[in-house]
């Protein structure tokens, strides 16, 4: 999924601080084309870290709390880690 590319740690850090915010806004703030953000939202959907939603025109995007939960506990799982801690704390959701 690339967590290594810094445009997506960028925009998995302004989710997690803004909680939802529409392409458009999140292309502006992070000084890139739309296009160039939508490709980078898609793989990181894919990914199952980010959801979407559209209301007419925009597309709004958010963490996938739940998801990235579940793939942290797998994770923990296989990893023999038995303190787990709370995710939405972790990323401020």
């Amino acid at each position: 999924m690339g967590f290594a590319n810094p445009t997506r740690l960028r925009i998995l850090e302004r989710l997690g601080e803004k909680g939802e915010e529409n392409v458009n806004d999140l292309a502006l703030h992070l000084r890139m084309s739309q296009p160039r953000i939508s490709w980078h939202l898609r793989m990181l959907r894919l990914g199952g870290v980010i959801r979407t939603r559209r209301d007419g025109r925009q597309v709004y995007c958010s963490l996938d709390i739940e998801n990235i939960a579940r793939e942290r506990a797998r994770l923990d799982q296989l990893l023999g880690i038995k303190d787990q801690k709370n995710v939405r704390e972790e990323v401020r959701a």
